[in-house]
C-alpha cells in the first residue's frame, strides 16, 4: 500500500509534459482475482497506447514503458491494495496501490485525470491503524471496506531492537563516535519497563511523523490495553482516536483489524460529513457559500476553500487557465479540457481545504459542489 499526500498531489498538477496517461484499474489482494490484475493492466496500457497513436505519438512506449515492466513483476501484483493508479508521462511515471476501488479507466490528455482519487483525498474517506506490541509494529492505511499494510521505514521492529539501538548509540558517544545519542538507555531489564517501552514508541512515533507528516487523518492504535495508554503519551500525531483495537495486534487477521477500527472511526467520519453539509447550508446565502464551478475553482486556487463537497460520477468539462484565471464551460469531454469538478477538488486539497465526496443525491443544494469559503 502507498502513500498518497499533498506533495504527490502537487507533483501531479504541476506536470508540464504532454500528453499526460491516467489509469485507473482494480486490484485484489489474494485469489484467483490477482492472476487477472497484470492482464487487466497490460489492456488498458494498449488502450492508451491506442489513443496516444490516434493523437500522432510514435513513440508511445517511451511513455508506457515503465508500466508495462510493472505486468510481469509478480512480486509487485502481491502486495496491492483496492486499486492501482497510474500516471504516466514522458517525464514522469508514478504508480500508487491505494485504498480505493477504481473503475478501468483510461484518460489520455493534456493534464492527468484525478478525479478517481476524490475518496482517497478526502478527509473522511480513510484512516490509520497502528499495531503495536514488544514484538511488533505495523502500519495500516484503509477505508471503508479494507486496509493494506503501509511499509515503514526507520522504525525498530521490536522493543529489543530499539533497546538494542540505544546501546549502540551510547557505546558510540562514550568513544567519541557521536557527541549525543538519541535515547539514553542502558538495555532491555535495567530501568524502569515502562521507560523502555516509552524509549521504543520515541523511535516509532518519530519514524511516524515522517511518513505521515501533514496528514490530519484517524489513526487507530491496536494493541494490548496496557500499552496504547503509554504510546498516546508520548505520540506527536495530532489525531488518534478515543480507544482502540484491544488484543495482540499480531494474532488478529487484518480482515478483523479492519472491522474493529472502522466501528472506531465510522461515527467520526459521519459526523464530518454531516457538519460539513450543515456548515454549507448555514452560509449558502452569504457570500461564504457557493455552488457555482467558477467561483469555486478560482477560490479553490487561491487557497480560500475551508470545505467542499462535491458529487461522485458526475463531471463539468470546461477549460480553465490557472495563469490568466480564464474558464470556459463545455458541453463534453474534448480535446483540450478536463472536468472542473476535478480540477476544483485538487486545488481545494493541495491548500489545505476538506473534501467530501458523496453521491451525486447527498450534496448540499441539489446541485453537483458546495463549497464554504473562508474569505
Amino acid at each position: 500500500m502507498d502513500i498518497f499526500d499533498r506533495s504527490h498531489l502537487q507533483d501531479l498538477l504541476e506536470a508540464r509534459a504532454q500528453p499526460c496517461v491516467s489509469i485507473f484499474l482494480p486490484t485484489h489482494r489474494a485469489g484467483r482475482e490477482v492472476q487477472q490484475d497484470p492482464i487487466r493492466l497490460k489492456n488498458l496500457l494498449r488502450e492508451a497506447e491506442k489513443r496516444l497513436a490516434e493523437l500522432g505519438i510514435r513513440s508511445a512506449n517511451d511513455i508506457t514503458g515503465s508500466a508495462h515492466d510493472l505486468v510481469s513483476d509478480s512480486y509487485f501484483w502481491r502486495h496491492q491494495g483496492d486499486g492501482l493508479a497510474l500516471f504516466l508521462s514522458p517525464d514522469l511515471h508514478r504508480q500508487y496501490r491505494l485504498p480505493a476501488s477504481f473503475e478501468e479507466l483510461v484518460v489520455v490528455a493534456d493534464h492527468f485525470h484525478l478525479k478517481p482519487l476524490l475518496p482517497v483525498m478526502s478527509s473522511t474517506e480513510h484512516f490509520y491503524v497502528l499495531g503495536l506490541s514488544q514484538k511488533y509494529v505495523k502500519l495500516f492505511r484503509g477505508g471503508r471496506f479494507s486496509v493494506g499494510e503501509v511499509q515503514l521505514e526507520g522504525v525498530p521492529a521490536s522493543l529489543a531492537d530499539a533497546l538494542r539501538f540505544d546501546d549502540r548509540e551510547a557505546s558510540l558517544q562514550s568513544h567519541g563516535g557521536r557527541t549525543t545519542a538519541i535515547f539514553h538507555g542502558q538495555g532491555l531489564g535495567k530501568d524502569d519497563p515502562k521507560d523502555d517501552i516509552k524509549r521504543y514508541f520515541h523511535q516509532i512515533d518519530a519514524g511516524l511523523h515522517e511518513i505521515l507528516r501533514g496528514e490530519r487523518s484517524p489513526l487507530v492504535l491496536a494493541g494490548v490495553d496496557y500499552l496504547l495508554p503509554l504510546y498516546r503519551e508520548i505520540t506527536e500525531y495530532p489525531n488518534v482516536v478515543p480507544g482502540g483495537v484491544i488484543g495482540s495486534p499480531e494474532h488478529v487477521s487484518v480482515s478483523q483489524l479492519h472491522a474493529e477500527a472502522w466501528k472506531l472511526v465510522a461515527p467520526q467520519f459521519s459526523q464530518r460529513r454531516s457538519d460539513a453539509k450543515a456548515r454549507y447550508l448555514s452560509v449558502a446565502d452569504t457570500p461564504h457559500g457557493s455552488s457555482d464551478i467558477k467561483r469555486v475553482i478560482r477560490a479553490a486556487h487561491q487557497g480560500r476553500v475551508e470545505s467542499r463537497v462535491v458529487a461522485v460520477g458526475e463531471h463539468l468539462w470546461g477549460k480553465w487557465d490557472p495563469q490568466t484565471d480564464a474558464i470556459q464551460m463545455v458541453d463534453e469531454s474534448r480535446a483540450g479540457t478536463r472536468d472542473l469538478l476535478d480540477a476544483a477538488a485538487a486545488q481545494a486539497w493541495m491548500h489545505g481545504g476538506s473534501v467530501f465526496a458523496v453521491p451525486p443525491g447527498e450534496v448540499p443544494g441539489d446541485g453537483k459542489l458546495a463549497a464554504v469559503l473562508r474569505f
